[in-house]
């Protein structure tokens, strides 16, 4: 047997240093930033020799002559190194030189050669946030820009080189300053709950109205100058949309293209910018007779779409009316307002035949039946749709069908279930079996009545039930085939418990009417694919108990089955049979089953207890002398390996211990491995040495 249990963690740092030289004298090897940078806070430079002593009074020398409109202070961090600390971050539109002092010399005694003069810039204005934001694809067609820039701009420069370019128009359009009152009301409602940014702000608006719902950039363009001179040297450009023209949409839930609204749904309108909550209460639903549904609107002042609650009265003529004159809340007329008042229609109820889930447990007692939901289907639901043909009059019937598995046919029951799980709305599941029985259901209100009707059953076992109809095909799918609706029913008394241990299980049976022991039942335990696992009888308490192993979720086998996604929410408990144990209960008169996966709602995070943290009985364990570690050191190790058991630990038997440790770098994938000598006690120890090169 082979394990691998533990690992360990190797950081290797490496290190490299490289110099230059020059034969006619210190250098400026290094000086950063050059160039045109934001954000300058230090300047940092090296030289190519050592130019003062470590700790000389010397080393207050500056080495460079600045020109800097910003203050700082140098010094030097080491013989080579020397540092220039800004009092602040520096803005933009700053520009720095740096000229090396004439005469200066290293410690050598040469002079300073090569080149003498650095410069930096922190660059030209540039915008550091907008609102509307960047990326906004709501933007007013005459939209106010506030922008925030890292520096005064040059008017002049920005009314040259800042312009914006729009989705449609070829030529670039220039923009306008906000200033004054204007601008003052505008900031004061920005920042009326929080304090506005201390850096500049501009506000700019466009020269041209915006088309609706066209791709707008602002261009911040090359050349932008700030109040001290220095320009941009690349474009800034932040991308928009404008918002799309006001509408009113009206929505609502259709069995398929062209048909009316569903009557049972919410009708909807929606509205491409919001409305006042005033307008939006005018806003009606009419029917016939002058009946009128309002919408109800909660909270907001601003709505976006409205919503008129069903049902509503199925085959009837609405019309939804909206308030003269409507606006958005920016003053947009409404452009399709010729629309409306719009008329809508609803159909008929859809037809359904529904069950609760493909699979369900029914009560023995007192009287089992099984509940269907039916609306607007055939008038009446009888057998004669098993075999459907070209003959005439079979067309507008419901057909229903059921199959008795019977309890002493348990090794079949998984199978039928996974066809119910995997059964189609086209095809029929029990057109061909020959045990299956043709019944009619009772529909005492009509046939477009909505009500739930009861199948009843007189004996207990598990029943697959199929219903037929035309008329539902028509409806959901498209076509005027048959649609299938199935589902199994588990008939009982019986209630069934399991508890699965990794040395015992337990199966504990009960009445459901009463609650009492099921006594001197047969159980039997089954994987996937029905081989018997245990079978054996509960005892006066109702309870069988498996002293032996039972095979751990990863040992059984696997049997794949496909489900229709459209019905996944009704599977429940049979999206889970494709492995675990089945475990089943029978008496001479009744049975019952439950499967290992069924534990929705007994989950033990529910009851605060603690779930399993793996399925293997084995635990390793490794003691070290230390574990921090440095190639080429030796590393002494204990290793325990013990079984879990119903006592807690013990020893496990010597040809399950494993035969080898295995150490691996978990940063280069490289594995050591050496065997391993185990006492009587299931203890080994042994020695390691990490390899220099690791």
């Amino acid at each position: 047997m082979r394990y691998k249990y533990f690992g360990f963690f190797l950081f290797l740092c490496f290190f490299f240093t490289s110099g230059a030289f020059a034969e006619d004298g210190p250098q400026v090897e290094m000086f950063s930033p050059q160039g045109t940078v934001k954000g300058v806070r230090q300047v940092s430079v090296r030289f190519s020799e050592q130019m003062v002593p470590f700790g000389d009074p010397r080393g207050l020398i500056e080495p460079f002559d600045i020109a800097c409109p910003e203050k700082g202070t140098g010094r030097w961090a080491d013989g080579k190194n020397w540092i220039f600390d800004f009092e602040k971050d520096l803005p933009a539109g700053v520009r720095c030189e740096f000229r090396l002092k004439p005469g200066l010399k290293g410690l050598s005694a040469k002079e300073v050669t090569g080149q003498k003069i650095f410069s930096f810039s922190t660059g030209g204005p540039a915008i550091k946030s907008s609102i509307p934001y960047e990326g906004s694809q709501s933007l007013d067609e005459e939209q106010i820009f506030v922008l925030t820039l890292d520096a005064e701009p040059d008017d002049a420069s920005v009314i040259q080189n800042a312009f914006f370019s729009i989705e449609g128009i070829q030529d670039r359009v220039g923009i306008r300053f906000i200033t004054g009152k204007e601008r003052e009301e505008i900031l004061k409602s920005l920042f009326r709950y929080r304090k506005p940014s201390p850096l500049p702000m501009l506000l700019i608006q466009c020269r041209q109205r915006f088309p609706s719902n066209a791709k707008v950039s602002l261009v911040w363009g090359k050349g932008v100058t700030s109040k001290t001179g220095v320009a941009t040297d690349q474009d800034q450009i932040l991308r928009f949309q404008v918002r799309k023209p006001f509408t009113a949409e009206f929505s609502c839930e259709r069995e398929h293209k062209g048909a009316g609204c569903i009557p049972l749904l919410p009708m909807s309108l929606y509205f491409s910018a919001p409305i006042s909550k005033d307008q939006a209460n005018k806003v009606v639903l009419k029917g016939p007779d002058g009946k009128i549904w309002k919408p109800k609107l909660e909270g907001e002042e601003e709505i976006g779409n409205i919503v008129f609650k069903g049902p509503f009265p199925e085959n009837t003529s609405f019309s939804v009316e909206l308030p003269s004159g409507l606006k958005d809340i920016t003053g947009r007329p409404l452009i399709n307002a010729d629309k409306f008042p719009l008329s809508v229609r609803t159909d008929p109820y859809p037809p359904l035949a529904k069950f609760a889930a493909r699979f369900g447990i029914v009560e023995l007692k007192p009287e089992p039946v099984l509940p269907v939901t039916l609306r607007n289907l055939e008038p009446e639901v009888k057998a004669k749709m098993l075999k459907i043909d070209q003959e005439e009059g079979i067309l507008g019937k419901v057909v229903g069908k059921v199959l008795n598995v019977q309890p002493e046919k348990g090794e079949s029951i998984q199978t039928w279930l996974r066809k119910v799980a995997s059964a189609s709305r086209v095809n029929s599941l029990l057109g061909r079996e020959k045990g299956a029985k043709d019944f009619k259901v009772p529909k005492l209100m009509g046939a477009r009545a909505f009500e739930v009707v009861g199948i009843p059953f007189k004996k207990p076992g598990l029943y697959i039930v199929e219903l037929e109809s035309t008329i539902l095909g028509k409806s959901l799918l498209g076509s005027p085939k048959p649609m299938y609706v199935p589902t199994a029913a588990l008939v009982t008394n019986l209630s069934v418990h399991f508890k699965w241990g990794k040395e015992s299980s337990l199966v504990w049976v009960t009445a459901l009417d009463t609650g009492e022991p099921g006594k001197e039942a047969t159980v039997t335990v089954r994987d996937c694919q029905e081989k018997v696992l245990w079978q054996g009888k509960t005892d006066a308490n109702g309870i069988a108990r498996i002293e032996s192993s039972l095979p751990s979720s990863e040992e059984l086998p696997h049997c794949e089955y496909r489900t229709e996604g459209y019905d996944y929410p009704q599977m429940g408990a049979l999206e889970s049979l494709r492995g675990g144990l089945f475990v089943m209960a029978q008496t001479s008169e009744d049975m019952a089953f439950v499967h290992s996966s069924w534990d929705n709602g007994i989950e033990p995070w529910r009851f605060n207890l603690p779930g399993e943290p793996y399925s293997g009985p084995f635990i390793a364990h490794t003691v070290f002398d230390r574990t921090l570690l440095r190639a080429g050191e030796t590393v002494h190790m204990k290793h325990v390996f013990r079984q879990q058991t119903m006592k807690g630990f013990s020893l496990v038997p010597k040809p399950q211990l494993p035969d080898f440790v295995s150490i691996e770098h978990y940063g280069s994938g490289q594995k050591y491995e050496f065997p391993l000598k185990w006492d009587a006690n299931g203890i080994t120890e042994m020695t390691w040495t990490i390899p220099r090169e690791a």
